[in-house]
């Protein structure tokens, strides 16, 4: 289920926005019978492509591009309602697939506030999800705004959830002691969070006896008492900082490299609420090859940034490849002798790009080697069409198209980003 692969993927990766522009899909989204939904959104993805659109005031949508011969899952995502998707849409260029209808059920409704503890100040931007105590496949998310309020209306059929402020930045991550129980069709209010502020332990990771940075080694951070931990990844250039989950004390930082090389730093003191810099780690491992550093951003063709883009370097002297973050960057910094290069950005549902005789020297960096993705356009994009019924919604908060609007983009980046993956793993070539 779609809800069940959003909720792990939202849960382990910051939320990721960018716009897209699609078309490729017509017919009406209804509430109820005869009623029609204002921005619902209707998605498919595949490995091949994808596309969306949100439904306009009479409950219309049309999506025509983005969407090559393939096959599709086909989703619906409308705020205070049950997610919904039909899998192996068979999608032909040039032709139309009818009938792809959907029913949608009322959601439940929680929300509340997260605030500093002592200070009692709102704490923003900080994620809750709200996840279903049996393991089921319900559960979604929310970002708390400037006054620490959030709320989570989508996805939440009647049951008990655990709602959770999942690594918020310098503090410690938190759960709701007992499960929140809801009724689909209404709102479980005032289900507040009081965060304790962290500590945060950084520095840099190296190989040892020659220095070389190690990018992507996992920095552990443990409390003597065995009372706190926190965990994080190093960047391109070996720097990490663990900001979540520190209380004060004397931590044992240990950083891992291929899974089978470590080293640890011991005695590193802690006070909550402050940084302990320079907490450096040496790890005997033979270190990468030298590589040169290609770095850039890709962009659709209005500079919205595209999420989990794949960006490949080639050239006789190596090869190196990375996926845009959700700013659209990206980092390859490993397999680059010094020589030139063709870089490739592609994405699904995006035409692909390259820029050729990029030059790339060892331990030096190539900065904004860019890319603008144009979308597949209709020519070149099939369609469906169907509609969308379901049962009326009696909340009048649950009515916000903005808000959903933004989730549904987050929805369509992160699936983006799961294909991208997934071609990679099995080698497959980019269509």
């Amino acid at each position: 289920m779609i809800s069940s692969i959003l909720l792990s993927l939202i849960v382990s990766l910051s939320i990721m926005c960018v716009s897209i522009t699609t078309k490729g899909f017509s017919g009406v989204v209804y509430a109820s019978s005869g009623v029609s939904v204002y921005m619902a959104t209707v998605m498919a993805y595949g490995p091949n492509g994808n596309g969306y659109d949100t439904t306009d005031s009479s409950g219309q949508y049309s999506i025509t591009d983005g969407l090559p011969t393939g096959t599709y899952t086909v989703s619906v995502i409308a705020q205070g309602y049950l997610l919904a998707e039909k899998e192996n849409v068979e999608v032909v260029v040039g032709q139309e697939t009818p009938s792809i209808n959907f029913y949608l059920n009322r959601s439940a409704g929680i929300s509340g506030r997260v605030t500093e503890a002592g200070s009692g100040a709102p704490i923003q931007n900080v994620m809750i999800t709200a996840s279903s105590s049996d393991g089921g496949d319900f559960g979604w998310y929310a970002m708390t705004d400037a006054n620490g309020n959030y709320s989570i209306i989508t996805n939440l059929d009647t049951g008990t959830y655990n709602v959770t402020a999942f690594f918020p930045e310098g503090y410690f991550t938190k759960s709701v002691e007992e499960g929140i129980t809801v009724t689909a069709g209404s709102e479980r209010k005032g289900v507040d969070l009081v965060l304790d502020p962290s500590g945060i332990i950084s520095g840099i990771v190296t190989s040892t006896p020659d220095g070389v940075p190690l990018a992507d080694a996992t920095v552990y951070a443990m409390s003597d008492e065995g009372e706190y931990y926190g965990y994080t990844q190093t960047d391109a250039i070996g720097h990490y900082r663990i900001s979540s989950g520190l209380g004060t004390g004397t931590y044992t930082v240990t950083a891992t490299y291929q899974s089978t090389n470590f080293g640890f730093v011991e005695d590193v003191d802690v006070v909550a609420g402050t940084e302990t810099p320079n907490v450096d780690i040496a790890i005997l491992v033979s270190p990468p090859e030298p590589s040169g550093i290609i770095t850039g951003r890709v962009t659709d063709t209005e500079d919205n940034p595209i999420a989990g883009a794949s960006v490949t370097a080639d050239g006789t002297e190596g090869h190196g490849e990375a996926d845009t973050d959700s700013d659209g960057n990206y980092v390859i910094y490993s397999g680059l002798g010094t020589g030139t290069y063709t870089v490739s950005a592609s994405a699904p549902g995006y035409s692909d790009a390259q820029i050729t005789d990029v030059s790339v020297t060892v331990n030096q960096e190539t900065s904004n080697i860019n890319f603008q993705l144009s979308r597949i356009p209709p020519a070149q994009s099939g369609r469906i069409t169907g509609t969308v019924q379901g049962d009326a919604n009696p909340i009048p908060e649950f009515q916000n198209p903005i808000v959903m609007l933004l989730f549904a983009v987050s929805v369509v980046v992160i699936l983006t980003k799961l294909y991208n993956v997934k071609a990679r793993r099995y080698h497959m070539p980019p269509k």
